[in-house]
């Protein structure tokens, strides 16, 4: 398991190869089996594999928020999964369910071969019109799914500067400091 979750980095380059329905439906079939507070499961999901609405999708949306750049149109993901709640303003654990949802709709993609990236940076009403979101919902984050065209090199570091980088050949590192790093403290010592 701890090899899948390292193999689960954000992506931000795709093939251009159509991700079946199905696919999409399994993938979302992973939130009804995650936990969610007091069981309320109050999040909801919208999807798309059409090319037309992600290439329109892909347009409103920023990619690299901590580098200057952005994957090309050539590069857009296949397909999206948009997060929506029916408040505008949803409680602290409303966002703990949707970092869970998303922690395992990420980890079945992977499974399924394709590559993810959770989207925060994207015009929210004019998203919410591409997918004909229902009065009453708000959408929170955007879930981007595709084959994954670069790879991602996870490096550890002792330096708390954690900075992403972009290199030549589509390749993305992504610094992780040590689980020593992590802790405030051991049990051991605060006995």
């Amino acid at each position: 398991m701890l090899e899948k979750i390292k193999q689960n980095r954000s992506h931000r380059s795709f093939e251009q190869i159509e991700i079946p329905e199905e696919d999409l439906k399994n993938i979302l079939t992973a939130v009804t089996y995650s936990a969610s507070a007091r069981n309320a499961q109050e999040n909801r999901f919208m999807y798309t594999n059409s090319l037309e609405k992600c290439q329109r999708i892909f347009k409103e949306t920023k990619w690299a928020g901590a580098i200057s750049w952005n994957p090309e149109e050539k590069e857009a993901p296949t397909a999206y999964i948009l997060l929506c709640h029916p408040s505008e303003k949803p409680n602290a654990m409303n966002f703990v369910d949707m970092g869970i949802a998303l922690q395992s709709m990420t980890l079945l993609a992977q499974d399924l071969g394709y590559a993810c990236c959770i989207l925060g940076a994207y015009n929210k009403k004019e998203v919410e019109k591409i997918f004909g979101l229902p009065q009453g919902y708000f959408s929170f984050l955007l879930l981007a799914i595709g084959k994954a065209k670069d790879t991602v090199n996870l490096v550890s570091t002792q330096d708390l500067s954690v900075k992403y980088q972009r290199e030549e050949n589509n390749r993305h590192t992504v610094f992780k400091l040590p689980v020593e790093s992590l802790l405030l403290t051991s049990i051991d010592e605060s006995n």
